[in-house]
């Protein structure tokens, strides 16, 4: 994921059910990831975000492009390879728009 630092997308997660905060860090801690990642309090489908956005899977992830739409929506764990592939697509995009455009993309 270095290679995508400051690169212009976002990728957040959101757990929902039986996971706590605290599990949330080990995890994310021990797999050295470096995205945003929120726990949704309650059971499956019954906390806030969940409820809003129809979450039934943890964790689901979910990839926002430069323009802040979500282009991605993975319930349970993707795969790093089926990530990279998608990201790596939406930065390509991102930065063909701004050469269009006369600018340059970090």
């Amino acid at each position: 994921m270095a290679k995508l630092k400051d690169k212009p997308f976002a990728l957040v997660g959101v757990h929902v059910g039986g996971t706590d905060a605290m599990q949330l860090k080990a995890i994310m801690e021990k797999e050295k990831l470096s995205w945003r990642s929120f726990v949704d309090r309650g059971t499956a489908g019954a906390g806030p975000i969940a409820a809003k956005w129809n979450l039934t899977a943890t964790p689901t992830f979910y990839a926002i492009d430069h323009r802040g739409v979500i282009r991605y929506k993975w319930m349970g764990p993707p795969g790093e390879k089926v990530v990279d592939a998608a990201l790596d697509k939406l930065v390509e995009e991102a930065e063909r728009e701004k050469a269009r455009q006369g600018g340059r993309v970090k």
